[in-house]
């Protein structure tokens, strides 16, 4: 796999939450992918900041925005009042690896959100993950490196019946990805998102 950063322990996120102000806004959450799978199912547009960093320029799940595919309302939200990018710019799915085939045309493992393909009309699933010219998408398809990350979307799979999630990389436009729990802490502050998982922390607004 590629999770080879920094990882910040939950105690020292409640330290940094105390530090910032935002421990009273904060819950710790045994089941933290129940609860992000949950929200996005119903509409919020949620941060993950768990785990190590990932090595390279994708976001695999642990340095994440997560939204909801279904719904193309969030990729106005995602591109003006969080990511702060031109309209155009096409976000991409996160689909559980054994279910790739039902969306993509001649699915494989496509691990790195690096490969395009054509799309079934199931794709329609998808639909904000995708892109908006030609319907093509460039999928992380998930197996088991990440168990957090993949627990998010076997609830959301469960709760909606849909096997992935709209994935884009935690960071403003023109900032890399976040790295730090300060960090991940003012870009909620300063964005449209409507919470974060700070590990195993849940932040709402």
């Amino acid at each position: 796999d590629l999770y080879y950063g920094r990882e910040f322990d939950n105690d020292y996120l409640e330290f940094i939450l105390k530090k910032q102000g935002w421990r009273e806004k904060s819950t710790f959450k045994e089941n933290i992918s129940y609860e992000i799978a949950s929200l996005v199912s119903k509409g919020k547009i949620i941060a993950v900041f768990w785990g190590r960093d990932e090595f390279g320029p994708r976001a695999l799940g642990n340095r994440s925005i997560v939204a909801d595919p279904r719904d193309l309302r969030v990729v106005s939200k995602l591109n003006f009042a969080i990511k702060q990018r031109d309209f155009w710019m096409p976000f991409a799915p996160s689909v559980l690896e054994e279910h790739a085939g039902e969306y993509f045309i001649n699915a494989r493992p496509a691990r790195y959100m690096i490969e395009a393909f054509d799309t079934k009309e199931k794709a329609d699933e998808l639909i904000a993950g995708l892109h908006q010219a030609d319907r093509t998408g460039r999928p992380q398809t998930v197996n088991n490196w990440n168990p957090k990350w993949r627990q998010t979307i076997e609830t959301f799979k469960e709760l909606t019946g849909v096997n992935g999630v709209l994935n884009t990389s935690f960071n403003l436009h023109g900032y890399p990805i976040v790295g730090s729990p300060e960090i991940a802490l003012e870009t909620l502050e300063n964005s449209g998102l409507d919470g974060l998982a700070l590990g195993n922390w849940l932040v709402l607004k």
